[in-house]
């Protein structure tokens, strides 16, 4: 899927479900549009650029966000296979909606988080390949809104490798929350007085 088909294609589906997943869909489609426009036109050299040694590049916050989705979209898969196997239905007057996972969002409230071994990103991934996954794996959480009509949101939880868990709703949410979060570190990086400027080497 390409870049500016994510956000399209869920405009055309979220007037086909219901308010509180159409309103999903849209929270998802602007988180991955704001990340996206925020790399648009970052180049190879400014990807790979850390501040300081020990701290990520651009393209590990990328990474690390493609592989956190892929996770997402996992667990998503799992709880509405659960939900649809044991028939957990949604129950008259059932919530439907949740507020954003804010502590996962606001990096100022939650501050740095030790992330499990298997969303450590790798260093020095090509830009459009790193544009490319992203989008696809935003796309793969994205994509399952509409099959969670009719689920029992609530009742439909699983474990977070961090400790607390989550309802089938704030898994679909947390993707987009957690591409929140680290917009604001890609933002940080490119903020820093040594960040490249097109077309220069970087400084380390």
């Amino acid at each position: 899927m390409r870049d500016n088909e994510v956000g399209h294609d869920c405009e055309q589906r979220s007037s086909d479900i219901e308010p509180g997943l159409a309103e999903l869909q849209q929270r998802l489609a602007a988180d991955i549009a704001a990340v996206l426009a925020s790399i648009g036109t970052v180049t190879q050299a400014q990807t790979d650029w850390r501040p300081v040694e020990g701290r990520w590049s651009v393209g590990e916050v990328l990474h690390h966000l493609v592989l956190s989705n892929r996770l997402f979209a996992l667990a998503v898969r799992t709880l509405i296979e659960r939900g649809k196997g044991a028939g957990l239905v949604a129950r008259a007057g059932s919530r439907r909606t949740w507020p954003r996972l804010r502590s996962i969002a606001d990096v100022s409230t939650l501050g740095p988080v030790k992330h499990p071994d298997r969303v450590t990103p790798a260093h020095g991934l090509p830009i459009e390949a790193l544009r490319m996954d992203l989008s696809a794996s935003h796309g793969a959480v994205a994509e399952q809104i509409p099959e969670l009509a009719g689920l029992d949101l609530e009742v439909l939880r699983l474990a977070h490798p961090l400790g607390f868990e989550l309802n089938l709703f704030h898994w679909v949410d947390i993707a987009g929350a957690h591409e929140q979060r680290h917009l604001r570190q890609i933002e940080a990086i490119m903020a820093e007085p040594g960040f490249p400027r097109a077309g220069e080497e970087p400084l380390r």
